[in-house]
């Protein structure tokens, strides 16, 4: 099989607003906690925690755009890539996002039953499209390979690393920057309130006492690259896409199938294109939202693939510290454990103080572990029963 490589990585969230990755890294290793009490204009609901950037993003464009633009221009940035000499043909875009630019920044004021009768609502529906970020940032870049937007619901980040691997395998690109981008909302806020699946204190993946997620925020890229392309180039390699599968629970709206029979097939599929058997896996990136569900379904779907070799395997939640930032959530996580691979160690699931008999295995509970990472799965779950895996290493296979 050909390989996809990553050469470069770019992260705006809660816990490094600037944008440096370094902050990142270290934050969550050091198990900072980013949720607490919501901004000020989220008002009305129980639910009073959320992960969110405190920051100035006010340049004309709505806060995801703009959160979006800063992010991937540090990430193509960091892989070193001159978008004027480049095939802009064979450079494209795949990004995951669950509300896009739709319900944030000033969509309340433009969107005046006044100013549609009046005509002079013209471009609203462009701007406030899902596909409006990709489209920008591809008119803001000037690349003229494949812009897709994946809205997966809490998979589209993971999804979109996938759809961007695919579009190089087949040929159909050199370059893809895939990443992911979701800010906090008023009306994400009301949703999650109704499905009462937000906690009212802190972030608890895998603990007894779980409570529930709380929103976040940001927005995250890697550079996908053809490994001639990435030689040609002598870019720096993060590590290699071995292995993606998507899957569908076909079970509820909302609610994952209890015994994680989607997520297990995702995760089956993925090893199996990677070809590294489940005891060559040295580190899984869980979905972990701290809902009593979820984290009891991925538990399971872990045990079905894994088997006995589960139990050996560290594997935490990184959204203990970040909040569940829905489209940006799946490639914040790939971008932690490509980090993995380069520095030996892995990030902690933070507030774990009560073992749930039903979740049984190495959360790797409040401090971080040295552990030597070559090989990672990183996983997601999104509402509908929408699964996807990525297995990632650090050589190139």
């Amino acid at each position: 099989m050909k390989s996809v490589v990553i050469t470069g990585l770019g992260v705006v969230s809660p816990l490094n607003p600037d944008g440096d990755i370094n902050i990142f890294w270290d934050s969550l290793c050091k198990g900072k906690n980013a949720v607490r009490r919501v901004p000020p204009e989220i008002k009305g609901y129980p639910y009073k925690r959320a992960a969110w950037i405190e920051r100035d993003f006010s340049n004309g464009e709505g806060k995801a755009v703009s959160i979006a633009e800063e992010t991937f221009a540090i990430c193509i940035r960091d892989a070193c890539i001159d978008t004027a000499s480049i095939d802009r043909n064979r450079t494209g875009i795949s990004l995951g996002t669950v509300l896009g630019d739709i319900i944030s920044g000033q969509e309340y004021l433009k969107l005046k039953v006044s100013d549609v009768r009046s005509g002079n609502a013209a471009g609203l529906l462009g701007s406030y499209s899902l596909s409006s970020i990709a489209a920008h940032l591809s008119r803001a870049f000037n690349l003229g390979g494949p812009c897709i937007t994946v809205s997966t619901a809490c998979s589209s980040g993971n999804d979109a690393i996938g759809i961007g691997f695919r579009k190089i395998l087949a040929g159909k690109a050199d370059i893809m920057i895939a990443g992911g981008v979701d800010v906090l909302s008023d009306f994400a806020f009301s949703g999650f309130s109704a499905l009462q699946a937000m906690t009212v204190d802190k972030v608890r993946p895998f603990d007894k006492n779980r409570t529930g997620l709380a929103l976040g925020e940001g927005a995250a890229f890697i550079v996908l690259e053809s490994e001639r392309s990435a030689v040609k180039r002598k870019a720096k390699i993060y590590g290699t896409i071995s292995g993606y599968a998507a899957s569908s629970d076909a079970t509820h709206l909302t609610g994952p199938h209890r015994d994680g029979r989607g997520l297990s097939s995702a995760v089956n599929k993925a090893l199996k294109e990677s070809g590294i058997r489940t005891s060559g896996i040295d580190y899984i990136s869980s979905h972990g939202t701290g809902t009593i569900y979820n984290d009891r379904m991925e538990t399971k779907a872990v045990k079905a693939a894994f088997g006995k070799d589960a139990y050996g395997i560290p594997m935490s939640s990184i959204k203990s510290m970040l909040g569940h930032s829905f489209g940006a959530a799946g490639v914040m996580e790939a971008i932690s454990c490509l980090l993995a691979m380069k520095y030996g160690a892995v990030p902690p699931t933070i507030n774990y103080e009560t073992k749930d008999p039903e979740c049984d295995l190495d959360y790797v509970p409040n401090v971080s572990r040295k552990v030597s990472v070559k090989t990672v799965l990183s996983i997601s779950a999104g509402f509908g029963g929408q699964n996807s895996a990525i297995i990632l290493t650090k050589e190139a296979s």
